[in-house]
């Protein structure tokens, strides 16, 4: 396999980060994990990028940050995983877009699917674990939007029977404006920490429906749900701006309320009506999804504390 090392220092300055940072980035390709007969069982060849401290003391910590429907950009997934990896934290910013030749899913969110988006964070957590530099009991993952949508998926257990990665677990999961109005009806999940990071005036992924979520997972039994709602932000709230941009042609499914069964039936929460499983996005398209949304708009300050309450999780359980 191929590498690309450079030494970068990256000086993360107008109080996104407190102090300089050096860092290696190594430019590494892996294999999706595919699963025979669903929409991942074509193998993929998957670009990512591994943020390393620099002088670091092997082996790491690691946290794998998995792209918004946005794509991957450098003032979110690229100021994460520097943060990171400032904090003596690897940090592996896999590009599921880049690497089906696409751009971003914003307005057609069939581009890439959080199934396709899960089977990467999957292939990621195997690679890292293979490699003897990482502690593979210590491998997280996070992502913002789509990305928190990964996030929660993987930490279902039906979810990692569905993509044969029952002998995998990460240690560690942050959403971050995450989607939780289309999920699984199962609440089971490994047992594993989250922490969901959540925007007061998002209007995409709204608030109230991921409090319910990580209720409901906190009863089932996993005792480790943090839940922190962030006042007067927006969705994606890292690109900063004196005001939230609004998008007219941003695919919305905040008004959706599916349920996934365990056999990956699709049913309206409130009527318990069968939704075609192929025929997903034409259903959403003409029963729940609205177009426009706004995003951005954050505050170095909030970005900071963001970031710093992402440490601070990683470090109370063991990072």
């Amino acid at each position: 396999m191929k590498r690309t090392i450079a030494l970068l220092v990256i000086l993360l300055w107008s109080g996104l980060w407190d102090r300089a940072a050096a860092e290696v980035i190594e430019d590494v390709q892996f294999p999706t994990n595919t699963v025979p007969r669903t929409g991942n069982a074509e193998p993929i060849e998957l670009k990512a990028r591994l943020h390393l401290p620099d002088n670091a003391k092997y082996p790491l910590s690691a946290v794998i940050i998995t792209p918004s429907s946005g794509g991957v950009r450098t003032v979110r997934e690229i100021h994460y995983a520097a943060a990171l990896a400032a904090e003596g934290i690897a940090a592996l910013v896999i590009d599921s877009f880049a690497s089906r030749g696409i751009v971003n899913s914003v307005h057609d969110q069939r581009l890439l699917t959080r199934w396709q988006s899960g089977n990467d964070a999957i292939a990621g957590l195997r690679w890292l674990s293979r490699d003897e530099r990482f502690k593979p009991e210590r491998i997280a993952v996070m992502g913002v939007s789509k990305g928190g949508i990964v996030a929660l998926d993987t930490a279902l257990e039906v979810r990692r029977r569905w993509m044969r990665a029952s002998n995998v677990s990460f240690s560690a999961h942050v959403a971050i404006s995450p989607g939780c109005q289309w999920i699984n009806r199962s609440t089971i999940t490994t047992g594993a920490p989250i922490l969901f990071m959540l925007a007061e005036l998002d209007d995409m992924t709204p608030v109230q429906p991921c409090v319910t979520r990580a209720r409901h997972l906190r009863e089932t039994g996993n005792a480790n749900i943090e839940v922190k709602i962030y006042e007067g932000a927006h969705h994606a709230w890292e690109a900063l701006g004196a005001k939230p941009h609004f998008d007219p042609w941003a695919e919305n499914y905040s008004r959706c309320q599916v349920w996934i069964e365990d056999d990956g039936t699709l049913v309206t929460a409130n009527e318990g009506t069968a939704i075609p499983r192929r025929q997903w996005y034409e259903w959403a398209k003409r029963t729940c999804v609205k177009l426009g949304a706004h995003c951005c708009g954050g505050t170095p300050e909030l970005k900071q504390r963001a970031t710093r309450d992402i440490v601070a999780f990683l470090r109370k359980h063991g990072f």
